[in-house]
């Protein structure tokens, strides 16, 4: 997943080379330069150090978030294989509670067939269904319940202390 830099942290006004760019941002400088090396940040390459202006470089870091940024339809899951929204292979999910409000949507990816899973509202599942088969799964247990709570101490270990006792 690609990640998201801090663009307050870039003035418009300002001049950078690879170097401070990537000490801004807290990323390599290679990262830079292969954004330059690809055409997608704009630089003056013709003498060094390379030079970027900040408003090109807050113009390509914006447009980078944007593409990262999806807004998923209800029905939809995200496949990290295919790095796209995609409902569904077969129309058909899972639904796993987590919380008393949310639970995750389970999916296979009809392209590439890796897992999807997305969170969502155990209100929305009505909105859901309509459109994709749910089938809510039961919660997992807990590794200990309290009705039934083990103990290792067996009868002839109950009568010795592990600390210091008092005398008086």
């Amino acid at each position: 997943m690609a990640k998201k830099f801090p663009m307050n942290r870039i003035k418009a006004n300002r001049v950078y080379d690879v170097w401070e760019i990537a000490q801004a941002l807290g990323c390599h400088k290679q990262t830079v330069i292969r954004w330059i090396n690809n055409k997608d940040l704009v630089a003056e390459t013709s003498r060094k150090p390379w030079l970027i202006e900040g408003k090109d470089l807050k113009a390509f870091l914006g447009a980078r978030q944007t593409k990262i940024a999806t807004n998923l339809a209800l029905h939809h899951c995200y496949c990290l294989g295919c790095k796209s929204p995609r409902e569904p292979d077969g129309k058909m999910a899972d639904y796993m509670q987590q919380t008393p409000e949310t639970g995750r949507l389970t999916g296979l990816c009809p392209e590439c067939g890796s897992l999807m899973h997305k969170v969502v509202r155990r209100t929305d599942l009505e909105a859901i269904r309509p459109k994709i088969e749910v089938a809510v799964q039961k919660a997992s247990p807990r590794l200990v319940s309290p009705a039934d709570t083990r103990s290792n101490v067996t009868m002839q270990q109950e009568g010795q202390t592990h600390g210091k006792t008092q005398q008086g």
